[in-house]
């Protein structure tokens, strides 16, 4: 007699997929979405979410307005590396989401300039190589209390 196995528990999605509205809950899901490249309408959804107009987000991003509404017109995915970027920032939100749990408190702490990530914002910080981790890595020190 066989018997098939039904998992009791769905796994949580990835850190900022919910943002993104992706329904990734394993890194290959992630990497797929990510290459296929985000739609446009996620960047004006994750910036207005964050309490960004589009002009800060496309500079954020450092994407032209441009290039954006070209894009947005023509109905295509955005590249990897934005869409890479936008998984980095939503990945953050969360983190001072969680820390903080107030959103708008934790909105304008990603959106202030600080001495840990070299006067730039932890948005901004996010968007460097390994910045998204050292920006998580910094709330998980807070939340340990651990002030760097």
């Amino acid at each position: 007699m066989t018997q098939t196995f039904t998992p009791t528990r769905i796994p949580p999605a990835l850190p900022g997929t919910s943002l993104l509205g992706l329904k990734a809950t394993n890194l290959l899901d992630l990497g797929e979405a990510v290459h296929a490249g985000l739609t446009p309408a996620t960047v004006e959804r994750l910036g207005k979410y964050i309490g960004l107009s589009l002009a800060e987000t496309l500079s954020l991003l450092g994407l032209s307005s441009s290039t954006y509404h070209s894009y947005r017109r023509a109905g295509r995915a955005l590249s990897a590396d934005v869409s890479t970027h936008l998984y980095h920032l939503a990945r953050v939100t969360e983190a001072a989401e969680r820390y903080f749990e107030h959103k708008d408190a934790a909105h304008a702490w990603l959106q202030t300039p600080r001495a840990t990530f070299g006067h730039r914002t932890p948005l901004q910080f996010a968007l460097l190589p390994e910045g998204a981790e050292y920006v998580t890595t910094v709330l998980s020190r807070l939340e340990h209390g651990v002030y760097t």
